[in-house]
């Protein structure tokens, strides 16, 4: 096996490296989630005009066609300096799905303003809480289609100027889903603020008989549930790599913490317990990097990441939950002092975490799809 990136693949990594650390040092970002709405706006254009964010889109629409394993490597950058930019939400869970699935009409009124880094764009998905809230049904009228229902919790909601919206397709058929474009502004679309964990902007959308034009239709029925797992593979790789990047930085935190704090007269790094943890955490990343890398080698390969991207999303939760408590344990009270940039990783990781379903829903997927076939697992 060999694990060594490729000169294209490091120099995209370099040119990323380098924007995060000249644009999202932690005094930048604190600044930023200092605001109402946190959001490095600087950042993302910059990062639009560097041709990042359209990495992996079509030349069509200003990309440069790149596969995921170089998406990551830039999204592990923005885990590492806990940046609030849409990178996931923009990048992965619409723009590529709208490049992959939509007509050739959608992708150039949509994208090419993603790529320059004028535009953010986030994923509506029916609700799945607790609450007894309308469930987000779609029903057909003439050519266009009627949304409504609510969906809660849509990351960066107050910021974004349209929407990849998966539904239920007519709640009396059972079973199927609709997906479509829908912009911030149309009609019958209403928001309320909501709080996240990280601090980051986002909100409970509200659809009352939004009317959506068939010409921004991307996926009915089979084709969207087709759309919806391209979709889930790909959020589930990228999260882990942001994961890594989260985890991999506070973790680098916590050794040089250690090293200049001193307790007894000697250094903390050198006592036993805390080198045995910081190892603990250490692997747990290094568990987390591997599968995250089977999953983008699965996808840019054209193989079924069905399975191998659900077990990099296990992970995610497994090594944000051992590594995250870690090097909050280790930095002691100062980790939880909203001043020291240390609280953010650990909420990140807490996110990132929760975000599409923790561990349980992992495994329960996992379990239904090596029943459905023993031989993904087989040796």
């Amino acid at each position: 096996m060999n694990f060594t990136y490729t000169e294209d693949q490091l120099a995209i990594k370099d040119v990323a490296d380098k924007i995060f650390r000249n644009m999202a040092a932690d005094d930048q970002i604190k600044v930023c989630f200092s605001e109402d709405k946190p959001f490095h706006k600087a950042l993302w254009k910059t990062l639009g005009e560097s041709g990042l964010i359209a990495a992996t889109l079509p030349a069509e629409v200003g990309g440069s066609e790149m596969g995921m394993t170089e998406l990551s490597l830039i999204i592990e950058g923005q885990g590492a300096s806990v940046a609030p930019i849409p990178f996931i939400e923009t990048v992965v869970e619409c723009a590529m799905p709208i490049a992959q699935f939509a007509s050739t009409e959608l992708q150039q009124r949509v994208l090419s303003s993603v790529s320059a880094g004028d535009a953010v764009l986030s994923a509506v998905r029916p609700y799945d809480g607790l609450q007894d809230l309308q469930p987000l049904t779609v029903k057909a009228d003439g050519e266009n289609w009627v949304l409504n229902g609510v969906s809660a919790l849509v990351s960066y909601a107050p910021l974004a100027n349209g929407f990849l919206v998966v539904a239920h397709n007519d709640a009396e058929k059972g079973g199927t889903f609709w997906v479509g474009y829908c912009d911030a502004n149309i009609s019958g679309l209403s928001q309320v603020k909501q709080n996240s964990t990280t601090s980051e902007a986002v909100a409970q959308l509200t659809f009352d008989n939004v009317v959506v034009a068939a010409s921004d239709v991307i996926a009915v029925d089979e084709k969207a549930n087709e759309l919806i797992e391209w979709q889930a593979q790909r959020t589930y790789a990228a999260i882990a790599s942001q994961q890594i990047g989260v985890l991999k930085d506070g973790l680098r935190r916590a050794a040089e913490y250690t090293t200049e704090r001193k307790q007894f007269g000697r250094p903390l790094s050198k006592f036993q317990a805390v080198a045995q943890q910081a190892a603990d955490a250490y692997m747990a990343i290094e568990a987390l990097r591997g599968v995250c890398w089977r999953a983008l080698d699965d996808i840019d390969s054209g193989r079924d990441a069905a399975l191998s991207a659900r077990v990099a999303k296990f992970w995610v939760c497994e090594a944000g939950h051992i590594a995250g408590h870690i090097f909050l344990h280790i930095h002691g009270g100062i980790g939880q002092d909203l001043d020291y940039p240390l609280h953010r990783y650990f909420t990140w990781a807490k996110r990132n975490e929760n975000y599409l379903g923790a561990s349980i829903k992992q495994s329960v997927a996992l379990g239904e799809l090596i029943k459905a076939d023993p031989e993904k697992v087989a040796i």
